[in-house]
């Protein structure tokens, strides 16, 4: 049986995901025929080529003249964003390929040429989508009028040829190449909310054309949903069965049944109708050994449309998170376990693909890279002699120290993400983050002298949280200067959500919480309203959040270390060639 594995809509254009992959590399390590394709990275092309959308631009033509014709709201926005367009789009043509050439060549490392490029590319893709407004598209992310947390918007949105675009492209660029495969099993991965409405458009347009073939959905969106999925029967109409946690063996099983008995109790992490009920088959959940998956596959991902001029590929040293005790976090539920990946075997992904693909820059994507791991990499690296720049996620450890981190960065550690969170000491220990103050300015001191650039994720409004204490936390990044003017710095805030599955959820009174609700129409809700008995009201986070993602973004341009990770990579390696292979060392 041929399988097709699809990666939907809308993701980071910098670098392919891991997951298909991963999945790639097993099931083909297993004699099954695979194609797999990222199907985000072929619509925006297809969005960003002129011979492609002129029949958007003829749909924005039309839509014009049916509201001057039939006396139309010509002072709506829809209307005003469509005139734009008509106007900017034919002299933006040659604007758009060269903005795309730019990304894909040396121009890339000029900031200048690289955000005048940025703004064509959202330029772009805002005019030729608008007929479809409300809806909006950017190069990373879609937004809607419909609720990704309600089955019944989702149905609403698959049937709207008005505002889901994803219908009208998918239709005439998509569906008849993955049809054309005749694969006996579809594999849709959904990891974020941004791609829930494009994967199951993808879902519903193949079903549409082929019921007979078994379409599956993975990813870190419907592990979460578990529970709710009992309850939505109308997503088994355009999908047959939903992967929980981990794929490998879970795809291979079904593969198995689909091509014999049929009988799919036997497939692990599995989730599906029969009889008319929905059964999960809890039982039999299975957990990857790491140790026993091949290096991942990217062979027939579209290598040379991703936006950068060298390419990152994502490697793994680890899965699930061995901390795993924050209490605003729900990462936890992606993995039933955490384990990591022999270093020996780690070191062979890296040589294989690099060798293969012609490059030397990884991103690690572990939850948070165990130190023992860092260690033990950045000493394989250091004695291989291997020329490979990497970026990875850490905790603010104290065993992440002085040596660690000089270490790391003669094995090409150029930055390291970091979930700081909050620098109020009571706060941290309220989240359960297991880390010290101290340790956090010493890290980050530390980093600073070695050249490794760090990313800080802070959370505003945590539950109890005073605006106080958010300033705290604020005045740590923007009154460090060794930080502010270090090379390569970046900082998200983030407004601070109760999620499904959360530590939180377990005890409620130790955050003070008063009431926890979920809309009604939310059946796929992946986090819950809440009212808090202490520290800021829903009003005064929200206003903090606004003001301190203004004071940041007044103090950090976003660009291009912001916007994606790996950009961020390629500019810091680039930075240290310049200097001779060392950039400057910062007072700090």
């Amino acid at each position: 049986m041929k399988v097709s594995l699809l990666f939907p809509p809308s993701w980071i254009p910098s670098q392919p995901f891991l997951s298909l992959p991963s999945l790639t590399a097993f099931l083909r390590q297993e004699g099954v025929e695979v194609v797999q394709r990222d199907i985000n990275i072929e619509f925006l092309e297809i969005l960003m080529t002129w011979e492609k959308v002129k029949g958007l631009y003829g749909r924005i033509e039309d839509g014009l003249k049916n509201i001057e014709k039939n006396g139309g709201d010509r002072a709506g926005e829809k209307y005003a964003r469509m005139k734009q367009a008509v106007e900017w789009l034919p002299q933006l043509t040659d604007w758009i390929e060269s903005a795309k050439k730019s990304f894909r060549g040396p121009n890339f490392y000029s900031i200048e040429s690289y955000m005048e490029s940025m703004k064509v590319m959202e330029r772009w893709i805002e005019l030729i989508t608008s007929s479809y407004h409300p809806s909006t598209v950017t190069t990373v992310d879609n937004e809607m009028r419909y609720s990704v947390y309600s089955s019944k918007d989702i149905f609403s949105a698959l049937e709207d040829r008005e505002q889901n675009l994803f219908l009208d492209i998918f239709n005439d660029h998509i569906i008849s190449s993955v049809l054309s495969d005749n694969p006996g099993l579809v594999g849709i991965s959904i990891t974020s909310t941004s791609q829930v409405i494009p994967g199951l458009t993808l879902a519903h347009l193949i079903k549409k054309e082929r019921p007979d073939i078994h379409i599956t959905v993975g990813g870190s969106v419907f592990t979460k949903l578990e529970d709710n999925l009992k309850k939505s029967e109308n997503l088994f109409t355009i999908v047959d069965s939903f992967v929980l946690f981990e794929g490998e063996h879970a795809l291979l099983a079904l593969i198995d049944e689909l091509s014999g008995k049929k009988d799919l109790k036997k497939v692990p992490n599995l989730v599906y109708k029969e009889n008319g009920k929905t059964v999960i088959n809890e039982e039999s959940f299975f957990i990857e050994d790491l140790n026993k998956l091949p290096t991942p596959d990217y062979d027939g991902l579209p290598l040379d449309l991703y936006h950068t001029p060298e390419l990152v590929l994502p490697v793994q040293t680890s899965r699930g998170c061995y901390w795993g005790k924050c209490a605003f976090c729900n990462l936890h539920l992606d993995h039933k376990k955490y384990r990591p990946r022999k270093v020996d075997l780690v070191m062979e992904d890296i040589k294989k693909l690099s060798k293969k693909h012609d490059t030397k820059f990884f991103f690690i994507t572990d939850e948070s890279m165990p130190l023992s791991g860092m260690s033990k990499l950045s000493d394989r690296i250091i004695e291989s002699k291997m020329d490979v720049k990497w970026i990875c996620g850490a905790r603010f450890e104290k065993n992440l120290n002085s040596n660690l981190l000089e270490k790391a960065s003669r094995a090409g550690c150029l930055k390291i993400v970091f979930g700081l969170e909050s620098y109020s000491q009571r706060v941290l220990d309220l989240m359960d983050k297991g880390t010290d103050k101290k340790h956090i300015s010493r890290v980050v001191q530390d980093c600073l002298k070695y050249n490794i650039a760090l990313h800080l994720y802070i959370i505003v409004g945590f539950l109890t949280e005073t605006k106080e204490e958010v300033m705290e936390t604020v005045n740590f990044v923007l009154k460090n200067k060794g930080l502010l003017q270090s090379y390569g710095f970046s900082c998200l805030p983030c407004l601070f959500d109760l999620e499904k599955g959360s530590p939180i959820m377990d005890s409620p009174e130790k955050f003070a919480l008063k009431k926890i609700m979920a809309p009604a129409q939310h059946d796929l809700s992946l986090g819950y309203i809440f009212e808090g008995g202490k520290g800021m009201t829903t009003q005064e986070t929200e206003k903090l959040y606004d003001e301190v993602m203004e004071m940041i973004g007044k103090a950090i341009n976003p660009l291009p270390f912001n916007y994606s990770m790996a950009d961020g990579l390629l500019y810091l390696a680039r930075e240290k060639e310049k200097n001779n292979a060392q950039l400057p060392v910062v007072n700090v």
